[in-house]
């Protein structure tokens, strides 16, 4: 029987493509928890920023143990500062201005900025079905971020939110490109587990006045769910979903990737309505759909990545 080498490469691309679709799930389920944390126990970001990779780390390095990462070693400073503690700080920043749909809807923006850098370097072929996938998804973005013409609560888009929404596109469109070399040259664990604990330990010099504020005043009532809701962003939203993510990229490129991303807002949105009560309008699930169909065009149909010559 004669192998089937391609047929073998689509099961593997496929698995990659499952890891990142967890993986940017359990995203948009931690923006919720965190909003909770925002709205009802009023947590600063800042703080959740550094209990969340601190956390993150340490349990890696208790439980796996991996080699600090040695190969190309200024890239991995950029990728767990400018990286993952940029994207950390500015996604919950959007979150504690706006909510968790606006901020995972605006962060998304980071799936075109990643597509444009990869057709630039030649990565991937600049084809009509990207094209048209492009166009869906931007429009999908702004439906969804917007309900034009009609007008949603569920989007909140202060000047502040905007900002920072923008900012965690980019600093995701960072890591996602970086991650694969990384990641090929150290390994997934020791990748993520030592900048969650150099990102971790950054972040303490935005966040040790207000941290030190706020355990201050918090009642011993509160703690227990405190507790729980900070391990499950920290396990489950930090460490396996960036874990899962970032791995998913040994598999596929950052476009596939960053593609597979976007069960991050329909989870955020779905939890959200679920847990907070936050719905999305018709408008909105139309905008969902055209992303839908961004990722199909793009994954079945017009996604070709350069091969060596």
């Amino acid at each position: 029987m004669e192998a089937d080498p391609g047929g073998n490469r689509r099961r593997i691309q496929a698995g990659g493509i499952v890891l990142a679709i967890i993986g940017a799930s359990l995203w948009g389920l931690s923006g919720t928890l965190s909003s909770i944390l925002f709205r009802d126990y009023g947590m600063p970001f800042s703080t959740l920023v550094s209990l969340r990779m601190i956390l993150a780390g340490i349990i890696a390095l208790a439980v796996l143990r991996p080699k600090f990462p040695r190969k190309s070693l200024r890239d991995f400073l950029v990728f767990a500062l400018a990286g993952l503690f940029g994207v950390q700080i500015t996604y919950l920043a959007t979150i504690s201005y706006s909510n968790a749909p606006t901020a995972t809807l605006l962060q998304y923006l980071f799936f075109p900025i990643v597509m444009i850098y990869e057709v630039a370097r030649r990565k991937v072929s600049l084809t009509a079905g990207i094209l048209v996938s492009v166009a869906l998804a931007l429009g999908g973005t702004f439906e969804l971020t917007t309900s034009f013409p009609s007008h949603s609560a569920a989007i909140i888009l202060s000047p502040l939110a905007i900002v920072f929404g923008l900012l965690s596109a980019l600093t995701a469109a960072l890591y996602t490109i970086m991650s694969g070399p990384l990641i090929r040259q150290n390994g997934t664990l020791p990748v993520i587990t030592w900048a969650f604990i150099i990102g971790g330990a950054f972040s303490i010099i935005f966040s040790m006045n207000s941290s030190y504020a706020y355990f201050s005043d918090i009642h011993v009532s509160e703690l227990p769910m405190i507790v729980a809701l900070v391990l499950l962003v920290a396990v489950f939203g930090t460490l396996v979903a960036f874990g899962l993510y970032i791995r998913s990229m040994q598999e596929i490129t950052a476009t596939q990737a960053s593609l597979a991303g976007t069960m991050e807002p329909i989870t955020a949105a779905l939890s959200s309505a679920i847990l907070l009560g936050i719905f999305l309008t018709g408008f909105q699930y139309v905008g969902g759909v055209m992303i839908i169909m961004a990722i199909i065009i793009v994954q079945l149909f017009s996604f070709r990545p350069k091969t060596a010559a």
